[in-house]
């Protein structure tokens, strides 16, 4: 387990260019690059788009179905490739958070962790309420499902995690940057249906397992992995909701039961359970990221003790 959590420097993951000239820092202010990964980001979700909407909305089955997932299969290192550029051209630096040393093990373990949860809420709402599987879809479905959410949960970590996270902490801190990852990460899911104020407070509590990992380990395999197999096993497996959206699963499930336990129309992430669990898991990483002096001060406290060595610049 040690080695699967080897962490690196916190500090590993902040620009190393001090640039002079004054548009420059404009732009290279933390907050600022976010924009400039954006349009770094651009042109492979641009041509993404276009092919969803003008090829395979277009497209007949099972034609479509291959075009999506050539589509995804090429979107995934393309992503990865878009954002190691900007790091090396505009920071630069390495894209560490991406190194690929021990990636697949620290993905399959968040994965791993992720599929035995909802397996074990699975059981609980068959044991407590009511799960049958009605049918099941093709195989081209469940493969179709399984690069849509290992993509999907790619772009959403790399928001949270490589531009929201690291470059508010980069300026503020991690404990500010905690606050602020959590708060948008949640906030942005009142735009899908049937999610409330309510489920989005416990969606942020819950959260916590996805950047916790990050903070640990300063790498993205970890969370990415967990966040890939619970929204694949969720809804690409069981067709459970997922974060108040339907997405059609591979089998075709009725699921009866108590909301504190099947979460209702939000999804599983919106039980007392999984929320509890979740911020318990991720409150035990934090404070082994904590212990391990990941946790970074704000800039303008770092920059205070640069002329005194003996001091930390860690909180």
């Amino acid at each position: 387990m040690n080695t699967l959590l080897t962490s690196i420097d916190s500090t590993s993951l902040f620009s190393k260019f001090s640039p002079t000239h004054p548009v420059s820092r404009f732009f290279h202010f933390p907050l600022l690059r976010a924009l400039v990964i954006v349009l770094y980001l651009a042109p492979v979700l641009i041509v993404n788009s276009v092919v969803v909407t003008e090829v395979i909305a277009n497209a007949q089955e099972p034609l479509a179905s291959y075009i999506d997932i050539a589509r995804m299969l090429i979107t995934l290192p393309l992503l990865i490739l878009s954002y190691r550029l900007y790091c090396q051209t505009f920071e630069k630096r390495d894209a560490v958070e991406f190194g690929y040393r021990g990636s697949l093990k620290q993905w399959g373990l968040g994965a791993i962790t992720a599929t035995t949860l909802v397996l074990v809420f699975v059981l609980l709402i068959a044991v407590i309420g009511e799960f049958r599987i009605v049918e099941y879809r093709s195989g081209l479905r469940l493969i179709n499902n399984l690069l849509m959410f290992v993509t999907g949960s790619l772009f959403q970590e790399m928001i949270l995690l490589c531009v929201i996270y690291r470059l508010t902490e980069e300026l503020a801190g991690s404990w500010i940057s905690l606050i602020v990852s959590l708060s948008l990460f949640a906030g942005v899911h009142l735009l899908n249906a049937n999610e409330s104020v309510e489920s989005v407070a416990m969606l942020m509590l819950s959260s916590l397992i996805l950047v916790a990992p990050f903070v640990l380990t300063r790498r993205i395999w970890l969370s990415w992995g967990f966040h890939a197999g619970w929204n694949f096993m969720q809804a690409g497996i069981f067709g459970m909701p997922n974060s108040g959206v339907i997405f059609k699963g591979w089998m075709v499930t009725e699921i009866e039961g108590p909301a504190w336990i099947t979460g209702g129309a939000v999804g599983l992430e919106a039980t007392y359970l999984s929320v509890g669990l979740d911020f318990l898991i991720g409150l035990a990483i934090l404070r082994m990221a904590y212990n391990a002096g990941q946790f970074v001060a704000p800039r303008w406290r770092r920059h205070s003790k640069t002329d005194q060595p003996s001091q930390s610049v860690l909180s």
